[in-house]
């Protein structure tokens, strides 16, 4: 059984990427067809855990839903990517937008294509700052916001202009005095009713771009919950919006040419991770309802690493916490460290055995460099001493380097570049080389090493890939 479907554009996925612009293509009197691998999991459609479990007290509660149901290893698979073992994937409505913690850092120049003029982008994160609702203030504010805040300043010492500590910007505001964080949602419909030129069919597995010559025709999928039943989308334009790892899967399932840069140059942030109980100090000026905040050490030349401090998640058993000790009491400090952008690390597909989507199997080959270990030691010791200088080292200090993927922030495989020479599969607006109408909008295309929380960054570009569909530029 088949249903066939006509739009103007079709898009794989629903995440940052996607949202961003399917909104924005739609708003220009576009028919927009959005198809979701994973089911609707939160009303409205697309939107943040966080919106649904908003009060500051449901801090664990959300934990237990991100860890124990909604992230899962790449398509649906029951063990990990070879090699990068912590790469896990959200498959539902908003995908990987619906968990994040809205942390916006602001790109420093070093975090950006070399090849490209940095005045290029300012357009485009004043558009995403907009659409995102991003709060320069991190969310914090009271005694001990400020205090912490201070501290960590007086830590750090002087900055760069322009990269001195300071609040992180989050994508997140009050919304009838609740907790909202930016997700697909507010990319989608930005504020208003669901419009007819957006249609969100989750439960939809995207396995073949279609294609006649150098033009994409549409997409075909499946029923995730009846394999039998298919469904085609036939448009004047295609996007792939599936993820780090779903993206070039589809790509290489299909009748495509991507050239030999697909799956290459994959990359993300070593991730430092620790829980401190702050100091008595500051600890005495928490209020029992303190509200969420992050503070932003950031990535800057010479210390090509970003800190944050915040409090994360947990799951419901308080196993992170020392004995006595309140949820609220504590701080998460995390180290972003950039690592060597290389062709070797790699996913590898096997067109002849099929992931449980019916796409390519897909291994990996990961390793640091040498340099990416100075690094990431230079920047441990940073950690420690922010760690030390803000919080009691125990009970509670627990540093620790997560495995590959841990940082849930990878990018490349859809790398964008210059030119077509091999070493990128799209173009600057994310348009796929030799293709008229085939574009690649999320953390797939970000080709530069960098240390800041990519989404901000996703949304511009794919804000860039709508004015290129668009035909504004």
């Amino acid at each position: 059984m088949s249903t066939t479907i006509h739009a103007d554009v079709v898009i794989a996925g629903s995440g940052a990427g996607a949202s961003a612009v399917g909104g924005e293509l739609a708003a220009a009197g576009l028919n927009v067809v959005v198809l979701e691998a994973g089911a609707q999991r939160f009303s409205p459609l697309g939107t943040h855990v966080r919106n649904v479990y908003s009060s500051e007290a449901d801090l664990s509660v959300v934990g237990d839903v991100i860890y124990g149901e909604m992230l899962t290893y790449p398509s649906g698979e029951a063990e990990p990517v070879s090699q990068i073992r912590d790469l896990r994937v959200s498959h539902a409505t908003g995908g990987m937008f619906a968990l994040w913690m809205g942390n916006c850092p602001r790109p420093d120049r070093g975090e950006l294509p070399a090849w490209m003029d940095a005045a290029d982008w300012e357009p485009y994160f004043a558009r995403a700052s907009s659409l995102m609702h991003i709060d320069l203030n991190g969310g914090g504010q009271g005694a001990m916001f400020e205090t912490l805040l201070d501290r960590v300043k007086r830590t750090i010492g002087a900055r760069p202009q322009g990269r001195d500590v300071k609040p992180m910007p989050v994508a997140a505001r009050r919304v009838d005095g609740r907790f909202k964080i930016c997700a697909s949602d507010d990319l989608f419909f930005r504020d208003a009713p669901v419009p007819d030129t957006i249609t969100v069919m989750p439960d939809c597995i995207v396995q073949e771009v279609l294609s006649d010559g150098h033009r994409a025709t549409g997409l075909r999928a499946v029923d995730r919950t009846n394999r039998s039943e298919i469904i085609e989308v036939y448009a004047d334009t295609v996007v792939i919006a599936g993820g780090t790892v779903g993206s070039p899967k589809i790509l290489a399932a299909s009748a495509i040419e991507a050239g030999p840069a697909l799956g290459r140059y994959i990359h993300e942030h070593a991730c430092i991770g620790s829980r401190v109980t702050l100091k008595e100090e500051i600890r005495h000026l928490i209020r029992d309802d303190e509200p969420v905040y992050s503070i932003w050490v950031p990535f800057c030349e010479g210390k090509p690493w970003q800190n944050q401090l915040c409090r994360f998640t947990l799951s419901s058993d308080g196993g992170r916490l020392a004995p006595g000790i309140r949820e609220v009491d504590t701080s998460d400090i995390f180290t972003f460290v950039a690592i060597d952008v290389r062709p070797e690390n790699r996913f590898v597909f096997d067109p002849e055995r099929k992931d449980p989507f019916g796409l390519p199997y897909v291994s990996a080959q990961y390793a640091f460099t040498r340099a990416d270990r100075d690094r990431i030691g230079q920047a441990l010791a940073e950690h420690f001493v922010i760690a030390s200088d803000v919080g009691e080292m125990e009970p509670g200090w627990t540093p620790s380097l997560y495995a590959a993927g841990g940082s849930t922030h990878f990018m490349g495989s859809c790398r964008m570049g210059a030119a077509d020479d091999g070493t990128s599969v799209v173009d600057r607006f994310g348009k796929l080389w030799g293709y008229d109408n085939l574009y690649v909008a999320d953390n797939s295309v970000i080709e530069t090493s960098n240390a800041g929380n990519p989404t901000f960054m996703m949304v511009s570009q794919a804000l860039r890939t709508a004015d290129r569909i668009l035909g504004r530029i």
